[in-house]
């Protein structure tokens, strides 16, 4: 572990939001240490999807990043295709909106293995100290506000300190910075993904899946190499009835065919990566600023989207963009000491602007999800309107404002 132990910022966590500000503070000249308990490449259980307004934001982290991806071959999603307990369906796509020229109709959708080690990458060649196989398991502090970080090799026991003027915590749905500030709590419904990657699945197309079911729902998406990503989410007590059956990908290959949409469509498919289970989701942080000020909370250790939305990486992205705006500017006013909570405050400010609007319509999405007749009256309405398909797609896709579904001529359009 570097001997190195005083710090402008300690970012644990380096998942697409940790690696994201990291990058954006080392290559302003800020002194960095990004920590992470796994070793890259890695892979997690997520919808592997960034939406169009993703890519806008890694072109201003890394200019090489964009062209990166290409390189890999990602899947490319214009829109998604949402799918009804009976089997009814409506699709939305995201050039149709206006706006949509100003950046590419669709979002790319890659392997975390790939995406999340070329951030990292992107993130050592700013100038950051990159750590892998670390965990940071308790914090510090310093007159009340939180100082540093004490860190060990994974596995081992020997601890050491790590002194910051901020402790950025990006480590996810179960983060350790989170639960040791006080700040994580849980809120229904709980749900539990079991995840896995198949090849050959039958009639992927250029559009992401949603298929609703009676007790859960599954979403699926090309992610290039034809190669499907694959989720099935159940209720926290469905999951625990069945979570031994679906440890492995043939098994989740069969549980699909409980959703009228995705039958026979996995019976020639190939495991090409077993399940990862991840859950419950409906986690989130009171605040996202230490109260005594010294840290702050990005990505999934701040508040989790449901995998339905597909906004987890966008999130990551848009807030590492805003935390690093705000650490760095709190960082210029000079000092020694931990950052002051009252510095980081335009933080919890822009993130509270930049995603109210999605919190809501996340909420929204969900109850509907949730209600398995309220979702297929939605979807058959959707399907009799394709352009407001088009708009709640596109909200879903950052493409357009989630304000412009959240007003009470387009509530009713899709209700009555």
């Amino acid at each position: 572990m570097t001997s190195r132990g005083r710090w402008d910022a300690v970012v644990v966590g380096a998942g697409p939001a940790g690696a994201g500000v990291a990058l954006d503070l080392a290559r302003g000249g800020a002194s960095v240490l990004l920590l992470d308990r796994a070793r890259f490449p890695r892979d997690k259980p997520c919808s592997e999807s960034l939406s169009p307004a993703a890519t806008p934001l890694l072109e201003r982290l890394d200019a090489s990043l964009v062209p990166a991806i290409e390189r890999a071959a990602p899947g490319r999603l214009f829109g998604m295709r949402v799918v009804a307990p009976d089997g009814r369906s409506a699709e939305g796509r995201f050039a149709t909106l206006s706006g949509a020229a100003s950046t590419r109709p669709y979002g790319f959708a890659l392997p975390r293995t790939v995406l999340d080690t070329l951030l990292v990458e992107a993130a050592a060649r700013a100038g950051a100290v990159v750590e892998e196989g670390v965990l940071a398991d308790e914090l510090m502090y310093d007159q009340g506000a939180v100082g540093g970080v004490l860190a060990r090799r994974t596995g081992g026991t020997q601890r050491q300190r790590l002194r910051a003027r901020v402790v950025v915590g990006a480590d996810g749905l179960g983060s350790v910075v989170a639960r040791r500030l006080g700040l994580r709590r849980c809120s229904g419904p709980e749900r539990v993904a079991f995840a896995a990657h198949f090849s050959a699945v039958a009639h992927v197309g250029d559009v992401g899946e949603m298929h609703i079911g009676r007790t859960g729902y599954v979403g699926l998406g090309p992610i290039g190499s034809g190669v499907t990503t694959t989720a099935l989410v159940l209720p926290l007590a469905a999951a625990r009835r069945h979570a031994h059956e679906l440890r492995t990908g043939n098994a989740l290959a069969r549980a699909l065919e409980w959703f009228p949409g995705l039958r026979g469509r996995f019976a020639g498919a190939r495991v090409v990566r077993d399940v990862l289970v991840t859950g419950p989701f409906a986690q989130w942080s009171r605040r996202s600023v230490a109260p005594g000020g010294g840290a702050l909370l990005v990505g999934d250790a701040a508040d989790f989207f449901d995998p339905f939305t597909g906004q987890g990486l966008y999130s990551a992205l848009r807030g590492a963009e805003m935390a690093a705006a705000a650490i760095a500017a709190a960082l210029a006013a000079g000092g020694r000491g931990p950052l002051p909570a009252a510095s980081l405050a335009p933080y919890r400010a822009t993130r509270r602007r930049a995603f109210a609007g999605k919190w809501v319509l996340e909420r929204l999405i969900g109850a509907g999800v949730g209600c398995p007749g309220l979702a297929g009256h939605v979807i058959a309405r959707l399907a009799r309107r394709p352009g407001l398909a088009d708009l709640l797609i596109g909200a879903t896709g950052n493409v357009v404002p989630a304000r412009a579904v959240l007003v009470p001529s387009i509530l009713l359009r899709l209700l009555m």
